[in-house]
């Protein structure tokens, strides 16, 4: 017990240590964002508008995530760590859903191995503090396995619930996310090819089809959709390319994890019992079925690979059951947990993980790094002052500016930047400014913020001349390796 509540533990710090630490800049957060608040970004919108505007928007998203996260803003609040917190609170039940998963071998040091695995996987944790659906999926792909195999595996009667749950899991795994038909064509497949053919097999089918059924009502959305995609053309993965990238995600990219693993599981194989027997075969159709689509349009991509996340419960299972015939308190099974630690943190800092997680492309979207001006407790910024931002190339998109705005309540969100003509060009997000005359008439005091990793005085000389001109610095309030934050107001004032 102690061991599985260390690991929810670290999931949970993990996840809530970066809520407020990284900038809200992101295409698919601020995507998140605009489904939810529209463009006002003051109030959440209905949930009809919110319906509304991902079938305009955003068609290759199914929307029960934003559903779910409108009605959490009403309740929690729009602050971007409450918001974000979601997301964690979603990595937490996937892992609970995981463990009772593994379970089903009635083996509890194998499903606290994978508990153990997924709960130190790292794009699984870089995901459990972001504004996207990912954490979600491993939930319902857990929960449709396990229902399914609560079915399968007894011919006595089981609960109403449980066949409910199997149809919709179903129904509601695909309006989470599209790529839930791979998990659901692989449970179809092993149901035809594998399951005993009774009265309890017609049953599950019809279970089955009634989950879909209820997809129907945005089908035509996904149609459409499915017309724009179908006209993208996309960097694709080979079957083998796809299969190293898979495993690499996995296993923090020791990729001699799952090659050993596998190399135990057939060395094994008389010993397996049947639930281990399931949840390997399912794994492999589920990899096979990807596979499949992919050769027909590519779906596996390198920075796409969150994804892939839906198989988290199918594979850390299948990697726990190699780790459940190891020899039980041994120093082979602590060293394998110490190496898997290591690769944890080594693999989080790594330039696949970075791709893999979209990292890689994010550093070229960093916001300004306002988040210092709400969690700091020695930053307080009045109503009458400003917040100046600056960056030598980048602008920040309306939703960014806007969302804090409102709740950082500055009198003006002014940000400075060179336009691609090397034109300087002030943004704001309240009254206009036609010049940095016009700022210094308006704004006696005001707090200057940027990222030093990509602004200096070198960079932006003259904009630090400016300020230094009309106003003094009243001190840095902070200075971290991302952030730098000063106060300043007219010389002739007070600090």
């Amino acid at each position: 017990m102690l061991a599985a509540l260390a690991c929810l533990f670290f999931a949970w710090h993990f996840g809530t240590k970066g809520l407020t630490r990284v900038p809200l800049a992101n295409h698919d957060e601020l995507r998140t964002l605009s489904h939810i608040f529209g463009r006002s970004v003051d109030t959440p919108q209905s949930l009809q508008d919110t319906i509304t505007n991902v079938a305009a928007n955003s068609q290759q998203h199914g929307p029960l995530y934003f559903i779910l996260l409108n009605v959490w803003a009403r309740v929690a609040g729009s602050d971007l760590f409450v918001l974000r917190l979601l997301s964690t609170c979603f990595a937490l039940l996937s892992l609970a859903a995981i463990y009772r998963l593994a379970r089903i071998s009635r083996l509890r040091h194998q499903a606290l191995a994978a508990l153990f695995i997924v709960s130190l996987n790292a794009l699984f944790l870089f995901y459990s503090r972001e504004l996207r659906m990912y954490t979600l999926l491993p939930f319902l792909v857990a929960w449709i396995v396990w229902c399914y195999w609560r079915l399968l595996e007894t011919t006595e009667r089981v609960n109403w619930w449980t066949w409910l749950s199997l149809a919709l899991g179903c129904g509601l795994i695909l309006y989470l996310h599209y790529f839930g038909i791979f998990i659901l064509a692989a449970v179809a497949m092993y149901h035809l090819l594998f399951a005993r053919k009774n009265r309890r097999w017609i049953h599950i089918v019809l279970a089955l089809t009634g989950g879909g059924l209820l997809f129907l009502p945005w089908l035509p959305t996904v149609l459409k959709g499915l017309e724009g995609f179908s006209n993208k053309s996309f960097s694709g993965m080979n079957a083998f390319e796809s299969l190293l990238s898979l495993g690499n995600v996995y296993s923090n990219d020791f990729w001699i994890l799952p090659l050993g693993a596998l190399i135990i599981v057939v060395w094994h194989r008389k010993l397996l019992g049947e639930p281990q027997q399931f949840l390997l075969i399912l794994s492999f159709l589920a990899i096979a079925v990807l596979l499949l689509a992919n050769e027909i349009k590519p779906i596996l991509i390198p920075k796409r690979l969150r994804y892939m996340l839906l198989l988290a419960p199918l594979l850390s299972s299948a990697l726990a059951i190699a780790w459940s015939f190891l020899p039980r308190r041994t120093p082979v099974q602590f060293l394998l947990a110490a190496v898997w630690i290591l690769s944890f943190f080594t693999y989080s800092q790594n330039e696949n993980s970075y791709i893999a997680s979209k990292r890689k492309s994010l550093e070229s979207l960093h916001a300004p790094p306002f988040y210092t001006l709400m969690y700091d407790p020695n930053i307080e910024v009045r109503p009458t002052e400003s917040v100046l931002s600056l960056h030598p190339s980048r602008k920040i998109t309306w939703i960014t500016g806007d969302y804090y705005q409102k709740l950082i309540k500055p009198s003006n969100l002014v940000h400075i930047y060179y336009d691609g003509g090397g034109s300087l060009t002030i943004q704001t997000t309240k009254q206009p400014l036609s010049s940095l005359d016009d700022f210094v008439s308006r704004h006696a005091a005001f707090w200057l913020l940027y990222d030093p990793q990509e602004t200096d005085e070198r960079s932006m000389d003259e904009i630090f001349g400016w300020a230094r001109n009309y106003y003094r610095s009243c001190g840095r309030y902070l200075e971290e390796t991302h952030a730098v934050v000063e106060r300043h107001v007219r010389d002739s004032d007070p600090c």
